[in-house]
């Protein structure tokens, strides 16, 4: 682990799991379950955030306890303090499965991601135990969780690794571990611009619509304006404020209820989603300043480019008929 560490400096920290998959039973449910052994004191994700119930640890390095997602625990019609029944494939050196060790755990903790994967399926259970319940030797692991300090290395530094380590030892990226998450992401993301794009062309038309009427109401004050002495980039000056001040408004208005609502899902999930089909239980949401000064400089664009047209109109308006304009 320290050598790894040392060789890639991309990678934010390191940590032994042993990972096979097994059963668990209740009283009134039985499911199929993976279960993780782990060293809390090594953990390496934010998975001590995730703790709804308990705390993220085990009494002793070897103790029968568990943590268990939420989903979970709601299935088996368990909570903090019940037993459960573990049963855990061991396997030969051969690569053949042997009886099932069969172990009582006391369930230590609950934990909550909002993703149906994790919390339907995923348990841990002390690393020495797992050791112990899957014939692993002292001091031997089945992999390795690697962190990065940005994600973007990942396949460079899977790339180093494989070459480091060689045969028999490979890597799977999150991207490959979770491959059918990513792509319904993806997915989602694609009508995106087309949603965006209409939105942005009713709007710039609503602008322009705007302007126009205003033109037209106005005419005949342009022409006393005229009359008066100002100029044409003057009169083109005050459509363009005009716009841009409509624009900038809308941009503010939308800008404040769209982090109204960003705030009131990140805190309160008001929007729901079926776990079961989209990987998670409620629609993730995040808040991002940059993304806000995009949207409204884009709008403050926008606003100036649809104000132009109605601008030169009304500087083309001779100041005769400006006049007579009733």
């Amino acid at each position: 682990m320290e050598e790894v560490k040392f060789k890639f400096p991309e990678i934010k920290g390191i940590a032994p799991v042993i990972e096979r998959e097994g059963l668990i039973r209740s009283k009134s449910y039985i499911e199929g379950i993976v279960i993780r052994g782990i060293k809390p004191e090594l953990d390496i994700t934010n998975q001590r955030e995730n703790i709804i119930a308990g705390e993220f640890g085990f009494s002793d390095s070897t103790a029968k306890e568990i943590i268990i997602g939420k989903r979970l625990a709601d299935k088996l019609g368990v909570n903090i303090g019940d037993s459960v029944v573990i049963y855990a494939m061991r396997e030969q050196m051969s690569g053949s499965m042997t009886y099932p060790d069969i172990s009582k755990f006391k369930i230590k903790s609950i934990y909550q991601t909002n993703m149906a994967k994790y919390d339907d399926m995923i348990i841990y259970i002390p690393f020495l135990t797992a050791a112990n319940i899957f014939r692993i030797p002292p001091g031997a692991t089945l992999s390795f969780d690697i962190m990065l300090k940005d994600v973007s290395h990942v396949n460079q530094v899977l790339k180093g690794l494989e070459q480091e380590l060689g045969y028999p030892y490979y890597g799977l990226t999150v991207y490959d571990i979770h491959g059918s998450m990513f792509a319904w992401i993806a997915l989602q993301k694609e009508p995106i611009p087309i949603v965006l794009g209409l939105i942005s062309i009713v709007a710039v038309f609503n602008i322009l619509t705007i302007l126009l009427v205003t033109v037209v109401e106005k005419t005949k004050t342009i022409g006393i304006l005229r009359t008066l002495g100002l100029g044409d980039k003057e009169i083109l000056s005050v459509f363009i404020f005009q716009g841009i001040k409509i624009g900038l408004a809308g941009a503010l208005a939308g800008s404040f209820i769209a982090l109204v609502f960003c705030l009131l899902q990140q805190n309160f999930g008001i929007i729901h989603l079926p776990g079961d089909i989209y990987f998670i239980d409620k629609l993730p949401v995040s808040i991002n300043p940059v993304h806000y000064i995009i949207v409204i400089g884009t709008i403050i664009l926008l606003s100036f480019l649809a104000t132009l047209i109605p601008a030169f109109i009304a500087v083309r308006i001779k100041t005769i008929n400006a006049l007579k304009f009733r």
